[in-house]
């Protein structure tokens, strides 16, 4: 599918997960599939995450989908950055984190904006 990018920067490891235009259930189910076998795939507290959600269609599916998968990733994950939201989808961001039970996470405009903020954190 190619929505995971891997790369390092400062000798800290990022994965940059692009779910942006998912409309469907279904593709966003694959995607993150897909993302939580990489994010799986680290030792625990030891990478950091960038997620675009820009245009992503969020319904009550979704949001539970989405809860899951954070759960899923907590003990990886040293924090992560959201970018893509409006005033809606940070909201339902929010809810997602309760959900997920994490609260390592933050946001951004850009990836190159995230890069920075977890470099300095």
């Amino acid at each position: 599918m190619g929505r995971v990018e891997e790369f390092t920067q400062e000798g800290e490891k990022f994965i940059y997960i692009d779910f942006s235009g998912i409309t469907t259930d279904n593709d966003f189910m694959k995607a993150v599939k897909e993302a939580g076998s990489v994010i799986e795939a680290y030792p625990e507290k030891s990478v950091y995450t960038i997620t675009n959600i820009s245009n992503v269609k969020f319904d009550t599916h979704t949001k539970e989908i989405a809860g899951d998968y954070l759960e899923h990733n907590r003990p990886y994950v040293k924090m992560g950055i959201v970018v893509g939201l409006d005033g809606i989808k940070k909201m339902m961001v929010r809810t997602v984190m309760k959900l997920g039970g994490r609260s390592n996470l933050d946001y951004a405009f850009t990836k190159a904006q995230a890069v920075e903020l977890l470099l300095r954190k």
